[in-house]
């Protein structure tokens, strides 16, 4: 009777794993040297590797784990009576009862958990960053202050499915992302469209129009150092100009946020991994009891694996490609969660039961 406060502490882990990566990157990025533009230029050229390499003492610890799990106590009865099935794959996919609770928790629960996830950290990070220019610090910087606020509510949402069912809470989560998400996105870009923007002089777009008092003006010169380091060396200048039209100007890469502007986008986005922990908290038991326990392992694995890796995982993908299809609208990218949210809302909401059972199908 505690499987969603139980499981909801494994939910954690994948988004703890996304602040725990951002956070070495940040430090791999500027410990790299003393100085830290010669860091920066050592990461871009080899340092992005370290990260990667220090995911191999992750492998390790998860053989670790995996080597001591055991099965879970019923399937261990189950198997001690010799109720094993033979060939689950053939049970899970061949007959229609089975096969119908495959389909039901991939297109009414998984593949909407599935796009609020990636939508809520990936894509919010990538829409930062292309559409809204927030520097690469910064960007990184507001995702891990989000997950912090936002990681304690998997378990929350999880203890309290186990009192009022798993549906409801994973459907309100997609209802929230689905009707919220335009909203939240076009206000994390209204913020961000009056902060100070860092110029770069050698992109040139003629006909920009400067309106800033104070445009902080970067030149960057590129070139080898004597141990044919690549670095990049930054020079800022200030353009005093209340409004100036440049028939040859710097184009805006980047933009640093005032301290209020970036709390107020910290709380955006943790807005957004909220909903995630609505719909992924209480999932991992909702995905258990919905399958008979001699089946549950395979038949769980397509529908939650599909959900994720297919409709969740091409979410950043196909939002940042409808973004560059249809540039005049820069909540373009939203049409794809919103779209697949919607289906699996819809079809969850009708079909879905919000039984809290142990083993209904046993």
């Amino acid at each position: 009777n505690q499987r969603g406060y139980y499981t909801s502490w494994i939910q954690t882990t994948a988004t703890l794993g996304l602040l725990f990566s951002l956070g070495i990157i940040l430090l791999t990025r500027y410990s790299l040297d003393t100085d830290v533009t010669r860091s920066v230029a050592l990461f871009n050229e080899w340092g992005w590797r370290i990260p990667f390499l220090l995911s191999i003492l992750l492998v390790g610890v998860s053989v670790y784990i995996r080597l001591r799990m055991n099965e879970s106590p019923l399937f261990a009865q189950l198997k001690k009576e010799g109720g094993v099935s033979v060939n689950p794959l053939k049970e899970s996919f061949t007959r229609k009862t089975n096969l119908k609770m495959v389909l039901l928790a991939l297109f009414g629960v998984a593949m909407g958990q599935g796009v609020v996830w990636y939508t809520g950290q990936f894509y919010a990070q990538s829409y930062l960053e292309n559409i809204c220019k927030v520097n690469f610090d910064q960007s990184r910087t507001i995702l891990i202050w989000a997950i912090v606020f936002a990681t304690p509510f998997f378990v929350v949402f999880g203890k309290w499915s186990d009192r009022v069912g798993r549906k409801w809470i994973m459907m309100a989560g997609m209802a929230l992302a689905v009707f919220t998400y335009r909203p939240l996105f076009s206000k994390m870009e209204s913020i961000t469209r009056a902060a100070n923007p860092q110029l770069i002089k050698e992109d040139i777009k003629p006909g920009m129009v400067l309106n800033n008092k104070d445009t902080l003006l970067i030149t960057t010169q590129v070139f080898k150092d004597d141990a044919g380091i690549t670095v990049t060396k930054t020079i800022k200048d200030t353009l005093k100009s209340s409004t100036q039209e440049l028939k040859e100007g710097p184009t805006i890469t980047s933009k640093e946020l005032s301290l209020e502007k970036y709390w107020q986008i910290v709380l955006i986005v943790t807005i957004l991994i909220f909903y995630v922990t609505m719909v992924y908290g209480p999932i991992a038991a909702f995905l258990v009891e919905l399958f008979p326990t001699k089946i549950r392992y395979t038949s769980m694995s397509l529908p939650y694996h599909i959900g994720n890796g297919i409709f969740g995982g091409l979410t950043p993908f196909i939002a940042t490609l409808l973004t560059t299809t249809y540039q005049n609208d820069v909540l373009s990218g939203l049409w794809y969660p919103i779209l697949v949210g919607s289906i699996c809302l819809l079809i969850g909401t009708i079909y879905v039961n919000n039984k809290i059972d142990q083993n209904i199908q046993d």
